[in-house]
């Protein structure tokens, strides 16, 4: 390891800490982290591009010997990055306003057709494996019917009249702020992608409060269609997904899924405390179970 970043990077490395499979380091008081690649190299590189042109501080990519962003480490593709700043404190909601940044005017937006795949995978997948988890097996039915909902909701958007902004990947309420500055975290979306995420996330786990929330969604000012993308992001049970992802390639243990599961009716006042304070400001269509 040390071998390779001198080798690749010509920088000498004394120690190291090996965290799974990302390495950090720290060479004159900078802090570097080596980790892997997992996206498609020219979609990265056009998004860092849009970063720099944004002037929207991230953490520097530091091209090797080879003026590739990629090394290969026990043959896997790596890239190095380079932390200017790194700072642990907590995101925060205006954090994530702050860093949200209009990229494109009037741009299709196709969440529908995205979340529609991720669902005919996901149901071909638990009918193979369910017998092995059966506590998703049990679960599974609940968020499927959540995620049809946000896609029927879909519907009613005009995609070619949403503004497209830098976002992130995951954005959670527990995240620090350096997360916010990770490039491989980066994706280009509409806003309530991260609004909707932190909420998420913040409610579900018992941190950010309805009137909280309330008082935040007056400060953003949604347009129609991104109230109808808002309601449809939070109605999509992401988080349930993320760790059913971890659950399948074992890296969790299926039991840790229960406590979203616990937790299902209080999410759905959430949800409907949210849906009628949209329905009276924007005239959102009517979802008949969150009129109950």
């Amino acid at each position: 390891m040390k071998n390779l970043i001198n080798y690749y990077y010509n920088l000498i490395l004394k120690e190291f800490k090996r965290i799974e499979d990302r390495f950090l380091f720290e060479i004159n008081n900078s802090k570097y982290e080596f980790i892997p690649f997992e996206t498609n190299v020219k979609d990265f590189q056009k998004i860092y591009a849009i970063l720099i042109n944004n002037n929207k501080y991230c953490h520097e990519v530091i091209v090797n010997r080879e003026n590739s962003v990629i090394t290969f480490y026990e043959s896997k593709p790596y890239i190095l990055l380079k932390k200017h700043f790194c700072i642990d404190s907590k995101i925060t909601f205006q954090d994530v306003l702050d860093y949200d940044t209009v990229v494109y005017e009037n741009k299709a937006l196709d969440w529908k057709n995205l979340w529609k795949n991720k669902m005919d995978y996901y149901e071909y997948q638990i009918s193979q494996l369910g017998c092995k988890y059966k506590i998703l097996s049990e679960s599974f039915s609940y968020y499927s019917g959540l995620s049809e909902n946000a896609i029927n909701l879909l519907n009613f958007i005009d995609k070619n009249e949403i503004k497209l902004y830098i976002c992130h990947r995951r954005i959670n309420y527990s995240d620090n702020i350096d997360s916010l500055f990770d490039p491989l975290n980066v994706v280009i979306d509409n806003r309530t992608r991260d609004i909707g995420e932190f909420l998420k996330s913040g409610y579900i786990n018992g941190t950010i409060k309805i009137e909280e929330v309330f008082k935040w969604l007056n400060i953003v000012n949604l347009d129609y269609n991104e109230s109808l993308l808002l309601i449809a992001r939070l109605l999509y049970p992401s988080y349930y997904f993320d760790l059913y992802d971890k659950i399948i390639q074992e890296k969790v243990s299926q039991n840790k899924i229960q406590n979203y599961i616990k937790k299902n009716a209080y999410y759905e006042t959430f949800l409907k405390m949210i849906y009628k304070y949209l329905k009276q400001k924007y005239n959102i269509p009517e979802i008949e179970w969150l009129e109950i």
